[in-house]
C-alpha cells in the first residue's frame, strides 16, 4: 500500500512539473507548426559532393503573410524550392488550412525562392509575387476569390535565380514599383558573364503593367549576387531610398546605397551613395533587418553573413552610419555560423526593438578531420570529406533582446526554439491577433515552421498595431508611410511601413509597438506625399486603421 501511495504522489509530481513546464513563462517562443496545420515541406539541392558543385543549387526559401481574403486574420505564404509552394489560410482559432488558391500557386514545376505581398493595382486586395529559378510570377488577387497570373500581361517575369523582392513608390506617383535580386547563376554560367545574376528594378505604368527601367542605377552596381533588399528613407528626405545586400561569393560588388534624388537624369535620379554613407559593406551578405534599434529617430541597417561576423550600421543621422556591431554584440561570430533571414521587432512588446538571425552552420570543421578551413570563401569549393552539407549543418538561431544603451544580450536558445534544424527563412506576424509578434522559420530541406509568441516576463505588456491605407497620390499599402508613437514616458518610436526585406520574405504589413507600463501621448503619422496627422487619446492594446482622413481602433483577442 506504502509503495502505491509513493507511486501515486510521485505521479501527481511529475504530472504537475510537465505541466508547470508546458506553461512556463520563460518560454518566449513555442513551435505550434503542428497544432497550427502548418505541414508544408521545403526541398532543396546544395551538395558540393556532386560532379558539378552546386549543379542546379538554388539558395532560396520564402515566407510571407497577408490577409489576402480581408476576414480580418493575416494568412500564410510560403515556398518550398524543389517541394510545391502553399498558401495557408488563417481560420481565427490558432490553426491555419490550405487556402483553396493554394494548387494555383504552388507551382510544383518550378524552383521557388522569395515572396512578398502588395496590392500592386490598387484595388484593395494584396497581390503576390513569387520569385524563382526561371520566371518569377505575379498573381493578382481576384477579391478573395482566387488568384490571376498576370506576369506576363505586367511585364515583371524576370528570368535571374530570385531571391528577395521588394515593392516601393519611389517616384510617388501612387502606385508601387518592384525591385528584384538575383543570385548569381554561377556555375551555369561563365565567370566572366553576370548577366543572369543581374538586379531588375520595375517601374509601374499605372495599368498594371510595368516597365523595366534597371537602367537608371547603371550596370555594373546590379551585377552583384543579390539575396535582400528593402526600400528606405535612410536619410530622412521622405522619399525611397534603396539597399541591397550582395554577396561577394562570384562577384564582390558589396551591398549597395542607393539615395532617391528625385526626377530628372533622364526619368528619375538615383545616386550610388554606399562610399559616402558608409554603407557599401562587401560581404557574404544574406538577410537584411532595417528599423531604429536605438529609438534615436533614424533607420539602423543590419545583415547577415557567412562564417565572418554580422554587420549592424547605425545611422548617425546625417546620412553616414558607422559600424556598431562590436558594441551592440550581435557579430555572431564562432567561425561557423552562416547568417541568413532577419528582423527588427519588439518580442516583449517594452518599446525596444529586438532581433532575430535565423543561421545554419557551415563545414567550417571537417567531421571527419577536424581540419579548420582557413579562408571562408573555400565553402564555395569544399572537397567532398567534408560532406554533403556544406552551408546547411545545424546551428543554432540567435534571438537578441535589447538592452536601451545599444546594445543587445543572447537569449538563450531553449526559451526559444527546441529543434536542431538549419534555418533558413524567417518572417514575423501577430497571426493570433493577441498582440505579441509571432514568426515563422523555413528548416533548410525540411518543413516550415510556425512559432508563437508567448513571453511574459511575469506580465503583459500594452502593445498598439496601426494599419495603414492610402489613397490618390498615396499607394492603396501606403508603403513607407511612417508612424511614431510617444508615450507618456517620454520614449518616441517610431516604424517606416515595408513590403519586403530580411531575406525572400514578407512580415505582416502592420506596424507593431510595444508600450510597457506607458499610456499613448500622441500618434504621428508621416505620409510620402508630405502630410502629417496627429492622434491623441489612442486606446492601448488594440489594432487601429488609419486612412487619410481618420483614424479607428478596434480590440482584438
Amino acid at each position: 500500500m506504502r509503495g502505491s501511495r509513493i507511486a501515486a504522489l510521485l505521479l501527481i509530481f511529475l504530472s504537475g512539473a510537465l505541466w508547470a513546464q508546458a506553461f512556463d513563462d520563460t518560454i518566449l517562443f513555442r513551435d505550434v507548426s503542428a497544432q497550427a496545420g502548418i505541414t508544408a515541406t521545403h526541398s532543396a539541392i546544395w551538395r558540393e559532393d556532386l560532379p558539378v558543385p552546386y549543379d542546379g543549387g538554388y539558395l532560396a526559401a520564402g515566407s510571407a503573410w497577408a490577409d489576402y481574403d480581408k476576414d480580418g486574420w493575416v494568412d500564410l505564404f510560403v515556398t518550398g524550392n524543389l517541394a510545391p509552394n502553399a498558401l495557408y489560410r488563417n481560420n481565427g482559432d490558432g490553426s491555419f488550412s490550405l487556402s483553396a488558391s493554394s494548387d494555383a500557386l504552388s507551382l510544383p514545376d518550378t524552383p521557388s525562392g522569395g515572396a512578398v505581398w502588395a496590392d500592386y493595382d490598387n484595388d484593395g486586395w494584396r497581390d503576390l509575387y513569387v520569385l524563382n529559378n526561371g520566371p518569377n510570377r505575379l498573381f493578382r488577387n481576384l477579391a478573395g476569390a482566387g488568384f490571376e497570373d498576370v506576369t506576363v500581361r505586367a511585364g515583371v517575369g524576370d528570368l535571374g535565380k530570385g531571391t528577395s523582392a521588394a515593392w516601393g513608390d519611389y517616384d510617388e506617383d501612387g502606385h508601387l514599383d518592384l525591385y528584384v535580386t538575383n543570385w548569381s547563376c554561377y556555375p551555369e554560367c561563365e565567370l566572366f558573364d553576370f548577366a543572369r545574376s543581374r538586379d531588375a528594378l520595375y517601374r509601374s505604368n499605372g495599368d498594371g503593367s510595368f516597365t523595366d527601367v534597371s537602367g537608371l542605377l547603371g550596370f555594373e552596381p546590379l551585377l552583384g549576387a543579390g539575396f535582400a533588399v528593402s526600400w528606405l528613407d535612410y536619410d530622412d528626405d521622405r522619399d525611397l531610398d534603396l539597399y541591397v545586400v550582395n554577396d561577394k561569393a562570384v562577384n564582390a560588388v558589396g551591398n549597395v546605397l542607393w539615395r532617391n534624388d528625385g526626377a530628372g537624369c533622364a526619368s528619375w535620379c538615383f545616386t550610388d551613395a554606399s562610399a559616402l554613407a558608409g554603407a557599401g559593406t562587401v560581404v557574404h551578405g544574406m538577410g537584411l533587418a532595417s528599423g531604429d534599434y536605438d529609438n534615436d529617430g533614424d533607420l539602423d541597417l543590419y545583415f547577415s553573413n557567412m562564417i565572418g561576423a554580422m554587420v549592424l550600421l547605425e545611422n548617425l543621422g546625417d546620412g553616414a552610419f558607422e559600424n556598431s556591431t562590436e558594441y551592440a554584440g550581435v557579430g555572431y561570430r564562432t567561425g561557423a555560423a552562416v547568417g541568413w533571414g532577419t528582423a527588427f521587432f519588439d518580442y516583449d512588446n517594452d518599446g525596444w526593438l529586438d532581433l532575430f538571425l535565423a543561421s545554419t552552420g557551415a563545414a567550417a570543421v571537417s567531421s571527419k578531420s577536424g581540419d579548420q578551413l582557413e579562408n571562408p570563401d573555400q565553402l564555395y569549393g569544399l572537397p567532398a570529406q567534408y560532406g554533403p552539407g556544406g552551408m546547411h549543418y545545424v546551428y543554432p538561431d540567435m534571438l537578441y533582446h535589447n538592452q536601451r544603451n545599444g546594445s543587445f544580450k543572447a537569449i538563450d536558445r531553449s526559451r526559444f526554439s527546441d529543434r536542431s534544424a538549419a534555418t533558413m527563412g524567417f518572417s514575423t506576424a501577430d497571426y493570433d491577433r493577441d498582440g505579441r509578434v509571432d514568426f515563422a522559420l523555413t528548416w533548410w530541406n525540411e518543413a516550415h515552421g510556425l512559432f508563437q509568441n508567448t513571453s511574459h516576463n511575469g506580465k503583459r505588456n500594452n502593445w498598439i498595431a496601426i494599419e495603414l491605407e492610402g489613397g490618390g497620390e498615396i499607394d492603396r499599402d501606403a508603403i513607407g508611410t511612417r508612424v511614431r508613437v510617444v508615450t507618456d514616458d517620454g520614449l518616441s518610436q517610431w516604424r517606416e511601413l515595408k513590403s519586403g526585406s530580411s531575406l525572400g520574405a514578407g512580415n505582416e504589413l502592420a506596424l507593431h509597438f510595444g508600450l510597457g507600463d506607458a499610456a499613448i501621448a500622441r500618434v504621428i503619422v508621416s505620409w510620402l506625399n508630405g502630410e502629417f496627422h496627429e492622434y491623441t487619446n489612442v486606446p492601448r492594446n488594440q489594432r487601429c486603421r488609419i486612412t487619410l482622413e481618420a483614424m479607428a481602433c478596434s480590440p482584438t483577442n
